[in-house]
């Protein structure tokens, strides 16, 4: 028999090797879900009392167009950045299979209702119907109203105003609370993390722009990883009392 090897499986020190990865992966996913659910936490808490001074935001896309509209309308420019982090990721081309729009992912029923005040290019507006809908100021301009009106409805409760963004002021209003739907809980968790970290350093850092991209992913991936270690563990959990019991047979 070859060292290090058993018959029938793979060599020692691959098996070796793949726990020490994958223990090694467990703990970096365990200490970014700490991290993230402790600053989850924390921001939900502060989005009910709505205690936090504003924040201007830098070293993020459209960094000085946020500060400057959100500061237009009275709203926290960390706020309107967190919300743009979870809509688009910054991204002002971005569509949704709903078919909202822009940064702030209008739908255009909410465009024509708040009324946009920006114009744009002509190429911009043909885009889009209604037009300008991609540009990225007009789409900021109605965006940032909305969440306005959503933060004077609902008295300053931003929880509320943010799980109306997503869910929708009468759903929010029939359900007294937060609605129970999974896509809001997950939308309200990645906003209060963009701006936990907004509101504390003014900017996302790369690597938390990653987590916010593929947050869902990040969450996935260490209920998976567990599982795994747990299914593998089960087999050496039980081997003990196995062989107690093998031992003590006559």
């Amino acid at each position: 028999m070859a060292i290090g090897r058993r018959t029938g499986g793979a060599p020692r020190w691959i098996r070796l090797g793949a726990g020490c990865a994958a223990a090694a992966l467990l703990l970096v996913l365990t200490v970014v879900y700490a991290l993230t659910t402790i600053h989850v936490r924390s921001a939900l808490a502060r989005f009910s009392r709505g205690d936090a001074p504003p924040r201007s935001v830098h070293n993020i896309p459209y960094a000085e167009l946020i500060n400057r509209t959100a500061g237009a309308h009275h709203v926290n420019p960390a706020i309107v950045a967190a919300v743009v982090a979870a809509e688009s990721g910054f991204n002002a081309e971005a569509r949704s299979r709903r078919g909202a729009y822009g940064l702030m992912q209008v739908l255009p029923a909410t465009w024509r209702d708040v009324g946009p005040r920006a114009s744009c290019a002509p190429d911009t507006a043909r885009r889009t119907t209604p037009p300008c809908m991609d540009d990225p100021g007009a789409n900021l301009d109605v965006g940032v109203r909305y969440l306005e009106r959503l933060i004077h409805r609902f008295n300053g409760n931003l929880l509320l105003a943010l799980a109306a963004y997503n869910a929708g002021a009468e759903t929010v209003a029939r359900s007294r609370g937060v609605p129970p739907y999974p896509e809001t809980a997950r939308y309200l968790r990645q906003v209060a993390l963009a701006w936990f970290h907004l509101q504390r350093d003014g900017t996302l850092t790369p690597f938390w722009r990653g987590v916010l991209r593929s947050f869902d992913a990040w969450q996935r991936a260490r209920a998976a990883l567990l599982g795994s270690r747990a299914a593998h563990a089960l087999p050496a959990v039980w081997a003990g009392p196995l062989d107690v019991a093998r031992a003590a047979a006559p």
